[in-house]
């Protein structure tokens, strides 16, 4: 099976981005084939959550909004206009995926 997971944006180094992570590594486990995909990753806190390891998995940016790039705004505010965002690329993209 072919499965896209999304998160909006790896900013913070929390819990939600530990559980994406999580979530990667046990469909990959399970036979999966997993392509994660992001707004936006800060390069620190992707170091942190990974912990520098090889086997993580390096998001596909997608990109964030151009509001979010003109204007400076919460992070929560910059999720939550990322996800429909980041919805309506990869509808776009059209990529053959069996659970998005």
């Amino acid at each position: 099976m072919r499965v896209a997971l999304v998160h909006a944006m790896f900013d913070l180094v929390g819990g939600a981005e530990n559980l994406t992570l999580n979530m990667y590594r046990a469909l990959r486990e399970l036979g999966h084939e997993v392509d994660l995909y992001a707004a936006h990753v800060d390069e620190r806190a992707w170091r942190t959550i990974t912990d520098g390891a090889a086997e993580a998995p390096r998001p596909i940016i997608i990109g964030e909004p151009l509001v979010n790039r003109l204007i400076p705004i919460a992070l929560t505010l910059r999720t939550l206009l990322a996800m429909p965002y980041l919805g309506k690329r990869l509808k776009r993209l059209k990529p053959d995926y069996d659970l998005l």
